[in-house]
């Protein structure tokens, strides 16, 4: 969930992008304190994947 969300704000351009984007479809707007809490458990997330995505990779090229 965290990942997702944090993904979304990369991709979009920021938090000022992602806020005007919900802004604009009725939805409430995320506080910048709101997404650097969740900074941390997207990041912890996302490590283990990369990690185990580059295990995988590695025993399949040798």
């Amino acid at each position: 969930m965290f990942g997702s969300a944090l993904a979304s704000v990369d991709s979009l351009g920021g938090p000022s992008r992602v806020n005007t984007m919900l802004s604009t479809i009725n939805l409430k707007i995320i506080s910048n304190t709101n997404l650097k809490i969740m900074e941390q458990p997207a990041g912890e997330v996302i490590e283990q994947v990369t990690t185990e995505s580059a295990r995988i990779a590695a025993s399949d090229a040798f």
